[in-house]
């Protein structure tokens, strides 16, 4: 943003030079970026008079002129078709630098005659858009005169670098009150002249706010009968000093007044308004509008409109239509001053891909309790420069008025925190000095409000830093000692590293999986997916970034995605992350919202990588349960069930929950197509889930040795057939369960269920292995078992022993 010296001057007075005073701007926070001395830039440009214009004897385009600046005629070769006799122009003499060419002028020859100089156009001097000729100045200008006095361009030009959260400082007034805090000297706010008129607004205005959360408060004033012209030179100037370009006298003052201010005003040519109504609502998905650059905005219901009854007018907080814009045929105008969510017009302004300066002022915050008093002020100043007539009155509606931060600052806490011993009485007048007001005070603390343009003040340590940067940092001793409190304090149990977290970490890079580590945030298409209310982010950096993610997945397919894109199809991959679900309880770390600790397993593409001695596999959901069937083994996790209840939205027909201790803490399978295409991928995924959070809290069996039989094994096979429904896990349990003392071993290693069994039948075949740690075992212990197993499993499971 670039501020301007005298603007500032006549805002407050100071005797700062420009350097110490962007030294004080530096130490309160504010970045000046580089100084720019307008006058500078015009060293060598004059006032001067055509005193005589002939044609150039060698070039028909070409005109040799004599040009007086005072002491004597000087002879200039310009090219210009609008040059004559008697004009008062801009002359450029030797040793100058054309600001916009950045060329030196020299004395030269062109086309055989002297040239002393140059005469200029506004474009060549950037103080204009005009490049079709010469810059003719009014008869009355004086000659000789730099043309920087002549303009009053004896300015200096601040580029000025503002925090996000310092959005009271977007303005010259907001400098102002910086440069009051720190030399406690007033600030002069302009004053205009109220003016009487037998119109009133509220006959011609009346403004609708439907969507009050978007739109707290709105403004309007209306100036009748006004002439459209250019805005006078001092107007002008000043906004081309500061960078902006004029247009004409109503557009001119809402600018020279938001500069001025900070607040964002708008101007409708109010003729265009249909029955004189503003609606302030909510736009319709996929509803159209063509905005002031011309080009037409597909909405969304989530953007805020300015609205007639029958048509949008503009999209509130960044930018108005074409077809309420002021044009030269403007009789009417109505001046639209607002508050405007600052989120709202965030999130508007980046799906639009459209940022303007009042969109950049809008979603920082503006001083809600200026409104009225802004278009006040750009009311009067329009009605004065365009010779309308101001309608008395202000249209306001305010239904839900925001509120002021209140809070209380304490002193000693204060002299703590900025390790300063500032006195009570400094602080003080500190305070008074950025015009907070005081509720109530003692010896200890006060009860402060904070001015309504510095939203970025909520807690008591915004104002302790308010106090260190007015007593200046250069005053507080650097302090690099450090206090470490060496006593014993429990940390709490939701911020202590789980002592597995690292094992498991560990464990999946010796399988030779590759560790990831995604975002916490996700977008709402992604929770879409598994239709999960999901936590909302109140002040996201985007819509991609709003929700917290409800599961690990979704990020972990956006990385497959990636690097299938990259050329990599190959993938084993894990995550340890943290999911987040809304949970009506009290007892989480914070209420209402559940955080777990979930870990992601993938596979995708090729089992191994291509080579003569390994045939060539993709992963299948085998794969998936035996990495987490190893996973199990190795963290000793007891009482393991799979089971097909409950299919997550995502997942298809192949996937097993997994209970260890009768608590679900696994969900493995394969993703579904419609799924993987969402994200580009057309390889099978697979994935297992397993709740660490859940896990942690189990406890594990106690790895002991055991001792190696030195007996040899016997091995037996059994196939029972039984009804379809039955799972082989259940059998498989089962059977683990008659002998634990000599049954060492039981595997699932053949399932039929051909036509041959009949409807609704099945063929289980399981392998047996048999070892005693004393003795070699006999057929008869053997066969005990044996029955024992068969008896309990055709009465449990309605089986049937194959004997064939």
């Amino acid at each position: 943003m670039k501020i301007s010296l005298n603007w500032l001057k006549e805002l407050i007075d100071f005797d700062m030079t420009p350097r110490e005073l962007d030294e004080s701007l530096t130490m309160l926070g504010i970045e000046v970026e580089s100084i720019e001395n307008l006058s500078e830039k015009l060293n060598g440009f004059f006032v001067a008079e055509v005193t005589e214009c002939e044609k150039h004897p060698d070039a028909d385009k070409l005109s040799v002129c004599k040009v007086n600046m005072g002491a004597n005629d000087l002879q200039v070769i310009c090219g210009a078709p609008n040059v004559q006799k008697g004009q008062r122009v801009v002359l450029g003499v030797s040793g100058a630098t054309v600001p916009s060419a950045g060329f030196k002028l020299e004395k030269r020859k062109i086309r055989g005659i002297e040239s002393n100089g140059m005469i200029c156009s506004q474009s060549e001097l950037e103080l204009g858009d005009d490049s079709s000729g010469i810059w003719v100045l009014p008869e009355g200008a004086t000659i000789g005169m730099p043309i920087a006095e002549y303009l009053k361009i004896n300015d200096v030009i601040f580029e000025i670098s503002v925090t996000p959260n310092r959005a009271d400082c977007l303005s010259h007034i907001g400098i102002s009150r910086e440069i009051s805090a720190l030399t406690g000297n007033p600030i002069r706010y302009p004053k205009y002249e109220q003016t009487s008129s037998q119109l009133n607004v509220n006959d011609f205005v009346k403004v609708i706010i439907e969507d009050s959360e978007k739109c707290p408060r709105y403004t309007a004033k209306l100036v009748k009968n006004c002439k459209i012209t250019e805005s006078p030179d001092w107007l002008k100037i000043r906004l081309q000093n500061i960078g902006l370009r004029p247009i004409n006298v109503a557009v001119d003052v809402t600018n020279l007044v938001f500069m001025e201010t900070g607040q964002p005003l708008h101007g409708f040519d109010f003729n265009k308004i249909n029955s004189g109504t503003i609606v302030v609502k909510s736009a319709k998905d996929n509803d159209k509008f063509t905005t002031l650059d011309d080009k037409e905005r597909q909405l969304d219901s989530s953007m805020l409109m300015i609205a007639d009854p029958e048509k949008y007018i503009a999209i509130g907080g960044v930018m108005g239509g074409q077809n309420s814009e002021i044009t030269d045929d403007t009789k009417d105008i109505l001046i639209e001053s607002a508050y405007f969510l600052p989120t709202s017009v965030r999130k508007t302004s980046k799906k639009l891909s459209l940022q303007s300066d009042s969109s950049y002022r809008f979603e920082r915050g503006v001083d809600f309790e200026n409104v009225p008093n802004v278009c006040e002020r750009a009311a009067h100043l329009i009605a004065e420069l365009t010779g309308g007539e101001l309608c008395e009155g202000i249209i306001d509606v305010y239904p839900n008025p925001l509120k002021r931060a209140e809070l209380v600052f304490r002193y000693d806490r204060a002299r703590k925190i900025i390790g300063a011993d500032i006195d009570n009485a400094t602080m003080l007048k500190i305070i008074k000095q950025l015009n907070f007001d005081i509720l109530s005070e003692s010896e200890e603390s006060l009860t402060l409000l904070a001015p309504s343009y510095r939203v970025d003040i909520q807690l008591e340590i915004d104002v302790i830093e308010e106090i260190a940067r007015l007593y200046n940092y250069n005053n507080i001793n650097s302090d690099f000692s450090s206090n470490i409190d060496f006593g014993f304090q429990k940390i709490d149990k939701n911020l202590t590293a789980p002592i597995l977290r690292n094992n498991i970490r560990q464990f999946f890079v010796n399988q030779g999986f590759t560790e990831i580590l995604t975002q916490n945030q996700t977008d709402p298409k992604s929770i879409s997916l598994r239709k999960l209310d999901a936590v909302k982010i109140s002040n996201p950096l985007g819509e991609e970034l709003s929700l917290m993610r409800t599961s690990l997945i979704n990020s972990s397919l956006k990385v497959i995605s990636h690097n299938i894109r990259n050329g990599i199809s190959d993938i084993k991959l894990f995550e340890i992350g943290k999911i987040f679900l809304k949970e009506n309880s009290d007892n989480n770390f914070i209420s209402g919202i559940s955080e777990n600790e979930n870990l992601i397993i993938a596979l995708t593409g090729n089992f191994a990588p291509n080579q003569w001695g390994i045939k060539s596999r993709e992963f299948d959901f085998y794969d998936i349960k035996g990495i987490f069937e190893g996973f199990a083994e190795f963290f000793s996790l007891q009482k393991i069930k799979f089971s097909k209840d409950n299919n997550l939205e995502l997942l298809s027909s192949d996937f097993l929950n997994i209970s260890s201790n009768e608590k679900l803490i696994a969900t493995i399978g394969e993703i579904k197509k419609n799924i993987l295409k969402h994200y580009d991928i057309e390889q099978k995924v697979y994935i297992a889930e397993i709740n660490l959070s859940q896990l942690y809290s189990l406890k594990l069996a106690n790895k002991t040795y055991q001792a190696i039989s030195l007996f040899p094994a016997i091995n037996r096979d059994l196939a029972f057939l039984l009804p379809k429904d039955i799972q082989a896990g259940d059998v498989l349990d089962t059977i683990k369960k008659i002998d634990n003392k000599y049954l060492k071993e039981v595997v699932l290693f053949d399932v039929y269920d051909g036509d041959k069994l009949g409807n609704n039948q099945k063929s289980l075949a399981f392998a047996l292995t048999f070892r005693a740690l004393d003795h070699t075992l006999k057929e008869s212990e053997i066969e005990l078992i044996i029955n024992k197993i068969i008896n309990k499993i055709e009465t449990q499971f309605s089986a049937q022993l194959r004997k064939n």
